[in-house]
């Protein structure tokens, strides 16, 4: 197979991601639905790609791309690392569906973030960087009942805009997590903030906490729980709708004190 340079960054970007649906790796990469399926049937013939289908009650569902041997391979190669190097073993592709389902929202928010910054040329993504041992850590209880809270975001990214740069923790909630936990959540990011632990991980001086839940009721009683606590401004909310996209950067927040809707930068 003649890998175009569009297959190398397809396989990278299914590498860093871990897993995407077909249709965001066509967001992502082309502008025929015929091409895209084209070149990913090609990449998943000659195992650089796997295949996963989630099992649906009727019809058949979307693919969702996983990285294969040779796709490992290609990557090593790409980032000029050892092949022993490559985050990824095969046992990596099998996972529950919840998790799976999860996964799969966190990158739908990466994708419509990076397809809205395509369209705003004042606006640069400066890093990405998804749930992982290094973001997270630990906080004293503020109300003693705990040795610890733990501040564990599924994704960490600042943009770099006119007015400077902005960073934000992403939590995409699947309705799968009692209130009483999401509140201790706040409550480890409030003592985050509180205790200067991120200035001195990360150096910066601020930060947002972004909540997308999975549906407009789902949204309402985490804003709620969140207010009860003394949650403000640093916090905002949305949630994913099937009728249409999200853009993340639009007047689409609304924060647990306010009911008009926020843009993301104010």
């Amino acid at each position: 197979m003649n890998l175009t340079e569009r297959d190398k960054r397809i396989v990278l970007s299914v590498y860093k991601h871990r897993f995407l649906k077909r249709d965001q790796i066509e967001r992502l990469f082309f502008t025929q639905t015929s091409t895209c399926n084209q070149r990913l049937m090609r990449l998943y013939q000659h195992g650089y790609l796997e295949r996963i289908f989630k099992p649906v009650s009727f019809g058949s569902s979307q693919a969702v791309y996983a990285l294969d041997k040779n796709g490992a391979d290609l990557v090593a190669q790409m980032l000029e690392i050892n092949r022993n190097k490559v985050n990824w073993k095969r046992k990596n592709n099998k996972i529950e569906l919840l998790f799976l389902d999860h996964k799969l929202a966190i990158n739908e928010f990466n994708v419509l973030l990076q397809q809205t910054i395509e369209k705003d040329r004042g606006i640069e993504l400066l890093f990405w960087r998804n749930e992982s041992n290094e973001l997270n850590s630990r906080v004293p209880d503020p109300d003693g009942k705990r040795k610890y809270l733990t501040v564990s975001p599924d994704a960490f990214f600042g943009l770099q805009t006119q007015q400077g740069k902005s960073y934000f923790f992403l939590e995409v909630d699947m309705g799968t997590m009692t209130l009483a936990r999401f509140s201790n959540k706040i409550r480890a990011y409030k003592q985050y903030w509180k205790k200067g632990i991120y200035k001195e991980k990360f150096g910066f001086r601020s930060f947002r906490v972004l909540t997308v839940a999975s549906s407009e009721r789902r949204m309402m009683n985490l804003r709620k729980a969140t207010s009860e606590i003394g949650g403000k401004n640093m916090f905002l909310f949305t949630a994913f709708k099937k009728e249409e996209e999200l853009d993340p950067l639009g007047s689409i927040w609304l924060s647990p004190i306010q009911n008009s809707y926020l843009h993301l930068f104010r």
